[in-house]
């Protein structure tokens, strides 16, 4: 089937001349055997060629016809693409009419018919710079009229397509993991859209890329002074951000265009390579949930250096030092926490050394800890990654978790700065922050589960004698990269960075 987007100030999707025929073929018992012939003109061309704003059917493409008898829901049929202009598949017992939906490989219908989603359904991967090819199942076309099968189908797009014409972005973000598109839908409240990203690095003689996305024109919107945010996600962290005034409504069928040619901002802090989730129980990948307790794998300190180091098993990912878990949780020393969650006293410039991307760093540190659950700092001085830094304890039961939340800052500002009037600094700004939560999860001695929903245990690959190894943990009252030993026996969770050493 093909179809034609109309060009106005903004673009237009629409599909037209859909018609459906019977086709003399032998009786199934749950259906007559029919075709679906479209049929219109030839300059119109589900790919998506922005070149002229066109789609085009390709081989596997599916429709979805929901039967209904009067207002009565029948059930479903899919129907395949054969070729020219046709799909074929079987008539829904009972049914007088019918309503169609692409991409009928994805799509569902519950009980009554109406459409369901999968959960992954807007996640997207481009292969390439100004590739159109991963838009095939993400376009949402409907005909919801319900119509007799030998009446024309008339799909209109649901979805909307976006054009990101980006430009002038630094090498220093390197190979392109993933684009993300940030919209502040109302005053505060802001919905992202991810695009990942394959065979795109930034060098001295590549600096653009064209991307396109899908998006819910449904859940998405600026609002009147809203803020758009795109994030680059390489080998360092790059933002772009602008308000509009006026606030933007995006509407179905419609193709937009944003232009980006310079303003890129390095946020980057080394929390960044920390992967956003736990390996999950099979330890081929990670779960799905950020603060869930009872989701994540256990691992002996044995099977987790094997897995997650010497055999790779997730690439690109490693299990991290000690000292790389230093540069994100301070070391216990001295008899000093300088991660407190209860009232204690101040620490400042206190000195660290750490391991960032493989780079053993020097570095001072100052420390405030008004309780109430939270201790903030200000680490990484003396470097080019001074950054301002918070941790929660925030108890939730099985979703007990402690939050960490960054954000690059200039060298004049100061540990009063992050912390006076109750932390006030962080209630503004917050684009520019990059957060990781680690679940409570507790660890296993034997079969027995312990400390589950109260503390945090996760491995480093540090061993300490023949025992023993380091490891990241927190309770209510502290969180510390310990300077002293854990049995590598016990099973603990798993936190990956990426990538380093």
């Amino acid at each position: 089937m093909k179809f034609k987007l109309f060009i106005f100030t903004l673009l237009a999707l629409f599909i037209t001349s859909c018609t459906l025929e019977p086709f003399p073929e032998p009786i199934e018992e749950d259906g007559q055997i029919v075709t679906i012939s479209a049929t219109i003109p030839p300059e119109t061309r589900v790919t998506y060629d922005d070149t002229d704003r066109s789609l085009s059917w390709q081989t596997g493409d599916t429709l979805l016809l929901a039967g209904y008898d009067g207002t009565t829901y029948k059930g479903s049929k899919k129907f395949h693409w054969t070729g020219d202009d046709s799909f074929q598949g079987t008539e829904v017992p009972g049914a007088t009419t019918y309503k169609a939906y692409y991409p009928g490989n994805v799509i569902t219908l519950d009980n009554n018919g109406n459409v369901q989603l999968p959960v992954y359904f807007w996640q997207q991967t481009q292969d390439g710079n100004n590739s159109t090819a991963h838009l095939r199942n993400k376009l949402l076309l409907f005909d919801e009229n319900a119509n007799p099968i030998t009446q024309r189908f008339s799909l209109a797009l649901k979805s909307s397509i976006i054009k990101l014409d980006l430009s002038g972005i630094p090498q220093q973000v390197g190979e392109l993991d993933q684009i993300i598109y940030t919209l502040e839908t109302a005053s505060g409240v802001f919905k992202s859209v991810p695009l990942n990203v394959a065979g795109v690095t930034f060098s001295a003689t590549v600096s653009s890329i064209t991307a396109f996305l899908a998006v819910d024109p449904a859940v998405i919107k600026i609002a009147a002074n809203g803020k758009v945010i795109i994030r680059l996600k390489g080998d360092k962290l790059y933002q772009w951000t602008q308000s509009v005034a006026l606030g933007k409504d995006y509407v179905a069928g419609h193709r937009y265009t944003g232009a980006v040619s310079s303003g890129w901002a390095d946020i980057t802090t080394p929390l960044y390579y920390v992967a956003e989730y736990n390996v999950n129980e099979a330890g081929t990948g990670f779960v799905t949930d950020l603060i869930a307790c009872e989701v994540s794998g256990y691992f002996n300190w044995s099977n987790a250096v094997t897995h997650f180091n010497t055999n790779k098993i997730i690439s690109g990912y490693h299990l991290p030092s000690i000292e790389e878990w230093q540069g994100i949780v301070p070391l216990y020393a001295n008899q000093v926490y300088c991660v407190c969650f209860d009232s204690a006293p101040s620490n400042d410039n206190i000195t660290e050394n750490v391991v960032v991307q493989g780079q053993s760093i020097t570095m001072t540190g100052d420390f405030s800890h008004p309780g109430n659950n939270v201790s903030y700092a200000l680490r990484y001085k003396g470097t080019d990654m001074v950054s301002a830094w918070k941790y929660e304890y925030i108890s939730d039961g099985n979703n007990t978790h402690m939050k960490i939340t960054s954000r690059r800052v200039s060298s004049y500002v100061t540990i009063d700065d992050i912390t006076e009037n109750n932390g006030a600094f962080w209630n503004s700004g917050n684009e520019n922050d990059i957060v990781r939560y680690f679940p409570a999860s507790g660890y296993y001695e034997g079969s027995l589960r312990k400390d589950l929903g109260t503390n945090g245990y996760f491995w480093s690959s540090t061993k300490k004698g023949t025992d023993f190894a380091f490891a990241m943990t927190f309770r209510s009252s502290d969180a510390s990269s310990s300077s002293g030993g854990y049995w590598k026996t016990k099973r603990y969770t798993v936190r990956l960075f990426t990538p380093g050493n």
